[in-house]
């Protein structure tokens, strides 16, 4: 290509980059300059791609002293800029031109790739290696922008970027590594993001991004590796799933404030994902559709105060085996839908008693301290929110138990016990009844002493107003108390229950003292059995 075969504009550009110098083609006026419009911009500002591609493959030597470069602004591209496999030593920087063409750079090797505010129909930028940041603020992408496998050793800056491609994946980017941060606030995308296995060495900002991918996966992060924070906050939208499953983070994943919709489905799916500091899905963080974070494990607490949960009649909240140094559920408003929590494990639960779930699933949940200490009649009202569950029951009671309340303790596991034999056929549902009088399931071993002072008051005054007529020919001294204890008691024996014979009414009420013993006696053993394989 030579000098005489170039535009105008062209020739500047071709004098410019020996010396890194800016040609900038803009009008200064910001209607005429709209980027969206650039196709119209006409000869004057037009640039040929294959221009462009003949200096960066070495057209033309850098002048002694500077640094070649294209520093183009405000030019329409026509054709395609083809640069696969390429090495090239310049860098580049093509703001606010529109793009006729999508760019090929698969493979290539660059310094530095700037595109800040410009507009193209897609761009292909996978396996490519840039040696410093990737700055493409503000870019408008109609198409796909493909960055799978590409290894960008500085930042990736996509800020207040607009990306569209909203039937299919506007950021493909699996397998992407990034030596510094992943910038996408103020963003919006409408597509699909996909970082699956991507591995970013700083931190991922999505404040204030805005991600549309209605009734599919909004951004994808299967295996995504981040090694600093994942911060978002007020203002980041999504419509569609959010998917970190199997992810890792180094740092802190701030959600708070954030909104994320995706109706009868997945809202947030974050399964298996590991956090080394906050999951902060606190003050005003709202989904609408599941949250699930099923096998989490996070260093920190899990936040969820002032949350908004609603995924009315499904799973509103997964916290499966779920592992954090607290869980703070004290949600701005009652959760609509089903919380689980079972084999989760916590060292503290804070709750508010006035947002508990309608329904809660808690088999197995294990924690160490529950806030507010309620009483156990209260907090007995938060185990009812789930079915009958042994584990439950004996758990609540251990914390009761740590705190030095055996009182509430016992009470809960009665509660447990009550709940249980409510279930069962009749007759174990009777002869439950009849623990519970007697003796509380063990729990209230009083009662038995009560019932049997009763019964002994009785026999005392009904055998001492009339000694019964004695049964042998020597018996001894007539007691009517002991006489009433050898009949209450069927494994002591005074001496008195065989020396006397009691006849008519005297008879019958000595049978009632007998059988009752036995049966006072049987359900304490039941009872105490109950309590000690519990304790």
């Amino acid at each position: 290509m030579l000098p005489s075969d170039l535009t105008e504009p062209e020739r500047e550009l071709w004098a410019a980059f020996p010396r890194g110098a800016v040609v900038d083609l803009r009008s200064g006026d910001a209607t005429a300059d709209d980027v969206t419009t650039g196709a119209g911009w006409g000869p004057p500002r037009t640039v040929r791609a294959e221009v462009i591609q003949a200096l960066l493959l070495g057209a033309v030597p850098p002048q002694p002293g500077h640094v070649a470069s294209i520093r183009l602004h405000g030019a329409l591209v026509t054709g395609r800029l083809r640069l696969a496999y390429a090495e090239v030593a310049a860098p580049i920087r093509l703001s606010d031109c529109h793009l006729a063409e999508v760019p090929d750079l698969y493979g290539a090797r660059v310094r530095r790739l700037n595109l800040a505010g410009s507009m193209l129909p897609g761009l292909d930028l996978a396996r490519t290696e840039v040696d410093g940041n990737l700055g493409l603020i503000g870019l408008h992408s109609t198409g796909q922008l493909k960055l799978t496998g590409a290894r960008v050793g500085g930042a990736l800056l996509l800020t207040s970027a607009r990306l569209e491609h909203p039937n299919g994946t506007a950021l493909l980017a699996n397998r992407l590594a990034v030596g510094d941060d992943l910038l996408l606030t103020g963003a919006t995308v409408l597509g699909e993001v996909r970082l699956a296995g991507a591995q970013i060495g700083g931190m991922v900002g999505l404040g204030g991004a805005r991600l549309v991918h209605t009734g599919g996966r909004a951004l994808t992060g299967f295996s995504l590796r981040i090694g600093a924070n994942l911060r978002a906050g007020q203002g980041f939208t999504v419509d569609g799933e959010l998917t970190l499953i199997d992810a890792a983070v180094t740092g802190a994943v701030d959600l708070a404030g954030s909104r994320l919709r995706n109706p009868g489905g997945a809202a947030l799916a974050a399964m298996g994902m590991t956090v080394g500091g906050l999951l902060d899905l606190c003050d005003g963080f709202a989904a609408e559709g599941s949250v699930r974070l099923a096998g989490v494990r996070v260093a920190g607490p899990l936040c969820l105060r002032g949350a908004t949960l609603t995924n009315a009649g499904g799973l509103a909240l997964d916290a499966r085996h779920v592992q954090a140094r607290e869980l703070d559920l004290r949600a701005g408003a009652a959760i609509d839908g089903i919380v689980d929590l079972r084999y989760a494990r916590f060292d503290v639960i804070h709750d508010d008693p006035g947002n508990w779930p309608a329904e809660l699933r808690l088999d197995a949940l294990q924690y160490a301290a529950l806030d507010p200490p309620l009483t156990a009649e209260r907090r007995l009202g938060w185990l009812a929110r789930d079915s009958y569950l042994p584990s439950a029951y004996q758990q609540l009671a251990a914390t009761y138990r740590r705190g030095g309340d055996e009182t509430a303790a016992r009470t809960v596991l009665l509660a447990g016990q009550r709940r249980d034999h409510a279930a069962r056929p009749w007759p174990a549902r009777a002869w439950g009844r009849l623990q519970d009088i007697t003796v509380g399931y063990g729990y209230r071993p009083q009662r038995a002493a009560g019932w049997l002072l009763v019964l002994l008051l009785l026999g005392t005054v009904a055998f001492g107003l009339r000694q019964p007529p004695a049964g042998t020919d020597h018996p001894p001294a007539f007691s009517p108390l002991v006489y009433s204890l050898d009949l209450l008691l069927p494994i002591v024996d005074f001496g008195q229950g065989d020396a006397f014979q009691p006849a008519g009414w005297q008879r019958w009420l000595a049978y009632l003292l007998i059988s009752t013993g036995w049966l006072l006696a049987t359900t304490i053993a039941a009872g105490l059995t109950h309590t000690l394989r519990r304790d």
